[in-house]
């Protein structure tokens, strides 16, 4: 009767332990439940698509963790969305998005059908981050199947994405990711060195959820090591941050672990209480994986505690689930309880059954040989680094190349743009010179012309001036001889006086330097001279002189004579006109 009573009592004690565990999530939800009203709040006034778009993502990914229903309604609308507006970036990250999800919930085909889809866009469209993304989660599903092989191809090649682009929380990401495939095939030791520089990292960058995540890793590593101290340190530091962000699915992974370590502490009852803590968790975010390790753990506590029924009935769950889902590791571990549950019943045949199948879920994880291929994976990662190195330094070096050509590239194309600018300049001059000979040539022209006006108006008074003569010499009265002559000879003189002065004028305003010049050179001329080395500067001959001076030509022809001798002009084939136009 005592036993009866004291059964109850513990049974009673176990509900009760559920109802609080109820209890203590229902006030985890409330925390998310601000962030996640204040986006559902923006999407309603959200009117450009791709905005609603990115809204409704940030909310799935809000809720992926503790309600993925919802994380996925929201992720198909923002897919939904993104396809109708032909918004690349927004399908891209809905179809990562929904990839997560789906492996969150074990629908493991969808998960790499999205994942897939989202890495061929990724590469289509050189987003580099999405395409590390898409492979993480390619390599994850890989690992939950156990195919460690591949997953560890993928993991690799995703933490070189993040190196490339320098992420450093994808890097940690990664080296976690990396850490957990050498623990799941025992290899403690290379384990704890990648889950150690991936702690490094999140700590370096202040990442919380990083470093949660890292403090769990390196604790579970120790439990394995039985260092049961290290491991309940780093536990309970991942715990108090996961409380802080209410990731439920990491306080389930922690409970779970717990639970493991306190049933070999024999702290029967708070294994069973972490236990059933991380089943409500993995029931409501309906993670298979998960919900089969939480079986997988009652399971092997009631056979520990001696309630076979209850340990069969939580190891056959396991086994059914993991074996519909084709999740290699726990059909593995469900199988190996069931053969103990059954020789502990003393039922050989499922005994022999059951081991037979762990020992097939062995050679199929291949543990050995995927550890053999993770080292090679890491070792040509290490090479890859190196060449990396190399590539960086021969790119350095091909740089300084670059600029040392461009500069001499840009030098070059400096002096050929002097080069042209000269014969611009050049040209420039030449047309200006040209422009100024040709104003030149008009002015004389000009010159040339009023000077022939000048003979003409010169001829047509000399003319009057004979005819005053005549009259003169008619004339029958004395006075009015003196008065005729008076006349002409006034008018002769005036006229000679004018026609000089006005040519001399016109002649300094085309040719201003010229008497300067002609004076400096030969300061010995006398004005007469001067005026004929005017005349000759305007390329006239002999009798047009003559006709404007009044000169006969024999006159003017030794006057040439005498000029040449003044000049110095002993060679008779120079020409007298040439020698002037230069001066």
């Amino acid at each position: 009767m005592v036993s009866i009573i004291i059964n109850m009592l513990n049974y009673s004690y176990k509900i009760l332990l559920i109802v609080i565990n109820c209890l203590l999530l229902q006030l985890l939800n409330a925390q998310d439940l601000q962030k996640v009203d204040s986006l559902e709040m923006s999407l309603k006034f959200a009117e450009k698509t791709n905005d609603k778009v990115d809204i409704l993502l940030n909310l799935s990914n809000e809720l992926k963790n503790n309600d993925p229903d919802k994380a996925l309604n929201y992720a198909q609308e923002a897919y939904g969305l993104s396809e109708e507006a032909d918004y690349e970036k927004g399908i891209l990250n809905s179809m990562i998005r929904l990839a997560q999800i789906y492996w969150m919930i074990t629908d493991f085909k969808t998960a790499m059908d999205f994942a897939m889809k989202s890495k061929e866009m990724a590469e289509e469209l050189s987003a580099v981050k999405e395409l590390a993304l898409s492979l993480h989660i390619i390599g994850r599903v890989y690992s939950d199947l156990g195919d460690y092989d591949k997953s560890s191809e993928y993991y690799f090649e995703c933490l070189k994405l993040y190196e490339q682009i320098n992420d450093k929380l994808g890097i940690a990401k990664s080296l976690s990711y990396i850490g957990r495939l050498y623990f799941q095939q025992q290899n403690t030791e290379k384990a704890l060195e990648y889950f150690f520089r991936s702690l490094n990292i999140a700590k370096e960058i202040n990442d919380r959820k990083g470093i949660a995540n890292g403090l769990y890793n390196v604790g579970i590593a120790y439990g394995t090591l039985e260092d049961y101290e290290k491991l309940n340190q780093y536990l309970k530091e991942a715990v108090d941050i996961n409380k802080e962000f209410g990731d439920k699915k990491w306080e389930g992974i922690n409970y779970i672990n717990m639970g493991v370590i306190n049933q070999k502490q024999k702290n029967y009852d708070i294994a069973f209480e972490n236990f059933q803590q991380a089943l409500l968790i993995f029931e409501n975010l309906k993670h298979t994986f998960f919900l089969d390790k939480c079986y997988i753990n009652l399971g092997d506590y009631f056979l520990e505690t001696n309630d076979i029924e209850q340990s069969l009935e939580y190891a056959t769950k396991a086994f059914e689930s993991a074996e519909k889902h084709g999740l290699l590791k726990n059909v593995h571990n469900s199988a190996e309880l069931l053969n103990k549950i059954y020789l502990v019943k003393k039922d050989t045949l499922n005994a022999f059954k059951y081991n037979i199948i762990k020992y097939q879920m062995k050679d199929s994880l291949n543990i050995e040989k995927s550890n053999t291929k993770l080292s090679r994976l890491e070792l040509q990662y290490e090479f890859y680094k190196k060449e990396q190195g190399k590539k960086i330094e021969q790119q350095r070096k091909d740089f300084i190349i670059i600029i040392i050509v461009i500069s001499l590239i840009f030098g070059l194309i400096v002096i050929v743009l002097i080069y042209y600018r000269q014969r611009i300049k050049a040209r420039y001059v030449r047309l200006e010179k040209q422009k100024l000979e040709g104003e030149l040539e008009f002015k004389n022209k000009e010159l040339t012309s009023n000077v022939m006006s000048l003979i003409k108006k010169n001829e047509i008074l000399t003319e009057i001036s004979k005819k005053l003569r005549k009259v003169e010499k008619e004339a029958v009265k004395k006075e009015t001889k003196e008065a005729v002559k008076k006349i002409a000879f006034e008018l002769q003189e005036n006229t000679n006086e004018k026609i000089w002065q006005e040519f001399e004028l016109r002649f300094n305003q085309v040719h201003t330097d010229f008497y300067n010049k002609l004076n400096k050179q030969f300061p010995d001329l006398w004005p007469s001279e001067q005026k004929l080395c005017a005349f000759l500067r305007l390329n006239m001959t002999t009798k047009e002189i003559a006709e404007l001076t009044g000169q006969s030509v024999p006159t003017l022809e030794q006057a040439r004579y005498r000029l040449r001798k003044k000049l110095s002009i002993t060679n008779s084939e120079v020409n007298l006109i040439t020698f002037l136009s230069q001066i």
